[in-house]
């Protein structure tokens, strides 16, 4: 009998799960995730590497962009790096020879 309240149990938790992410935005238009083709490696220690860089953070960083509130998920050692930050890198788009500052994992919007 307990095995069964444990699968209910566990059957509740599945589903709430698979709807807790299924909201809208604030506009009423459903959110979405781009993700980039960035292949990195989640190391032991809980940092990141890409292309040979290690980075100590994964984090979200959130701003207006145009008409739409958008969060960048991006790689970094900074925990200062800003929205602002990552929206001017991808404006100027210039070619950059040392180790990056972050690396864009994807957005939503």
């Amino acid at each position: 009998m307990k095995i069964k309240i444990c699968y209910a149990i566990l059957l509740v938790f599945i589903v709430t799960g698979a709807f807790c992410g299924c909201g809208t935005t604030t506009n009423g238009t459903k959110s979405s995730f781009e993700e980039l083709d960035v292949h990195y490696i989640t190391n032991d220690n809980g940092t990141y590497t890409y292309e040979g860089n290690i980075y100590e953070h994964k984090i979200e960083v959130s701003g207006i962009e145009g008409d739409s509130q958008v969060t960048f998920i991006v790689l970094t050692n900074d925990t200062e790096t800003s929205f602002e930050d990552v929206s001017y890198s991808l404006k100027k788009a210039e070619m950059s020879v040392g180790i990056p500052e972050f690396v864009i994992l994807g957005w939503y919007y």
